[in-house]
């Protein structure tokens, strides 16, 4: 719509709202250019009105637009500390998680170190004498079980030596116990020594009687390890407190050959037949026991 015709229509409203005799006397050009004049200024007013109230609502709107960008930044703000922080809390939490698994890990290898090596101190007890050092009489029981079954299934001789000290019985009397502990210890030094091979195992098997398992091993070989072993302690006195102790040993031989209904018990038997017969005739001698079907 044309400005000019919203002039008139505003100044003929205004009439109507102003109406007084004067201004039904007025000529219709006078009416028609007061009515133009009113007309104007009223849409002015109005558009003037329309303008600020337009204004004031974009200027509220945009106050309203302003304080969320701000709340929202600052609320990006406040959610990127807050990330940063629990970021770092996370992190520390970590590091100190790791820390302390390293801890755990450290303090569970010592534990196992330590539990391994107790362990190897009780499997040490269980098979050794704690006085001389040799495997003792629960191990024999077992190793000999074992090499009886390896020579069965090889096909190899096995042979025992049965080692006793001579009127050992007379150490501890005339020496006291201690004299004859070390007389024991001394013993099995010896026979440690007299070991060529590593399949060759010494057994202390109770008091003064000594047992030697050797594996692969005929009746002359048995019996040469024996006389030698002998000999050795014939040749040498054994000292105690600066006192020369003279002591001789007995020993008794078997040797396995696969032969029929002979078993682990059957050999020690022969070998301990063969030391019976050593000492019952004279002591400080070697004698062995055949094995027959």
């Amino acid at each position: 719509m044309k400005p000019i015709v919203i002039a008139k229509v505003t100044g003929y409203v205004s009439l109507l709202m102003l109406y007084t005799p004067v201004s039904m006397a007025m000529t219709d050009e006078s009416t028609e250019r007061l009515c133009f004049g009113m007309g104007f200024f009223l849409g002015s007013v109005i558009t003037g009105l329309i303008f600020c109230y337009s204004n004031r609502h974009f200027h509220k709107k945009y106050q309203k637009m302003l304080l969320r960008v701000k709340l929202a930044k600052n609320n990006s703000k406040i959610a990127d500390q807050a990330m940063q922080s629990l970021a770092q809390e996370q992190q520390d939490n970590q590091d100190l998680l790791e820390e302390r698994v390293q801890e755990r890990t450290l303090e569970l290898n010592i534990a196992l170190q330590e539990l391994e090596s107790a362990n190897q101190e009780l499997e040490r007890k269980n098979v050794l004498d704690e006085l001389t050092g040799l495997h003792n009489r629960r191990h024999y029981d077992q190793k000999i079980l074992a090499e009886y079954r390896r020579s069965r299934r090889n096909l190899t001789p096995l042979s025992l030596v049965l080692i006793d000290i001579d009127h050992f019985k007379l150490v501890n009397d005339n020496y006291g116990h201690l004299a004859g502990d070390q007389c024991l210890i001394w013993l099995a030094k010896h026979i440690k020594q007299s070991l060529k091979r590593s399949a060759d195992i010494a057994f202390r098997y109770g008091g003064e009687e000594f047992c030697l398992i050797l594996p692969n091993t005929e009746v002359e070989g048995a019996l040469l390890m024996a006389e030698q072993l002998r000999l050795l302690l014939n040749e040498q006195a054994f000292i105690f407190q600066e006192i020369e102790i003279p002591l001789t040993i007995s020993c008794g031989t078997c040797t396995y050959q696969q032969e029929v209904d002979v078993g682990p018990e059957q050999i020690f038997s022969g070998a301990d037949k063969a030391l019976y017969q050593a000492k019952h005739n004279g002591r400080n001698q070697t004698q062995q026991y055949i094995l027959t079907e």
